[in-house]
């Protein structure tokens, strides 16, 4: 919560989704593609999606983690620097625009371990001060935690949330599962952000709305005494708004029930 609230307040724009995705997809098509009905309830603002966008982004791996620019030191050989503190950095940096200071966080996988992509956390942003060959100098505008050395430095994104945000199905069939939550809570209700196992590879793009199914339990019969498998279970909806190449972020936007790490998504329509 108190994470929901800190991204709301740096929220820009007073974008708003007027109505809760509820009710699957409708029959009509648009462009061959399903439509997703909405069904009138309390706005959702999403203002908390574009925040979030600041301040999470992902990279495929470790070798596009070693092209980026990063810091070497700070001024007078500090090992942290807040804002109005300079640093040093090495590599390409913008020389006329802010740029974001990111921290490697989560790093993301499938179940057998392969590579989705590593999580970068913001933690400032800065400015161009000097440059002397491939080390540049920059000066820390504002900070919600320290600067240290071997942070990157990545121009900012653009804001990506606008009239791409169409509530639809997916154009193909897509199967995948939630695999964090960025505030590391355990359980996920509505208006929570999760990731999930796919992305723009998979086909996802922004306004893509996944329903959320639960495993059913195991349990032994009466009778046979055997171990049997209970249907699955639909839980809730999420709709993608930030695709990556293999993960993407997503909007809870219906919960029916507790929603958990592991639950399984898709674009079927029951």
């Amino acid at each position: 919560m108190a994470i929901k609230q800190h991204l709301s307040r740096r929220a820009f724009g007073a974008l708003w989704l007027s109505a809760a995705l509820l009710v699957g997809v409708a029959c009509a098509a648009e462009n061959g593609q399903r439509v997703v009905t909405l069904s009138p309830q309390v706005p959702i603002s999403i203002d908390v999606a574009q925040a979030f966008l600041r301040q999470h982004r992902v990279v495929n791996n470790a070798e596009d983690i070693n092209e980026l620019a990063y810091v070497v030191a700070g001024e007078e050989r500090r090992l942290m620097s807040g804002a109005g503190d300079k640093f040093y950095v090495r590599g390409d940096v913008l020389r006329h625009a802010q740029v974001g200071i990111y921290r490697q966080s989560s790093t993301y996988q499938t179940l057998d371990g392969a590579l989705l992509g590593v999580e970068l956390i913001n933690v400032g942003t800065a400015r161009h001060v000097s440059d002397d060959g491939d080390i540049a100098q920059l000066e820390v505008l504002s900070s919600h935690q320290e600067v240290r050395v071997n942070d990157l430095v990545l121009p900012l994104p653009e804001p990506a949330l606008g009239s791409e945000l169409i509530p639809r199905a997916p154009l193909t069939s897509v199967e995948g599962r939630i695999i964090a939550v960025p505030d590391g809570v355990r359980f996920i209700g509505r208006l929570q952000i999760v990731t999930l196992d796919l992305g723009r590879l998979d086909g996802l793009l922004p306004g893509h709305v996944l329903q959320v199914e639960q495993q059913g339990e195991r349990v032994s019969d009466p009778r046979s005494e055997e171990m049997i498998q209970l249907p699955s279970t639909e839980a809730g909806s999420v709709m993608v708004f930030k695709p990556f190449d293999h993960v993407s972020y997503g909007l809870v936007v219906q919960a029916s029930r507790v929603l958990e790490v592991g639950d399984h998504v898709s674009s079927s329509v029951r």
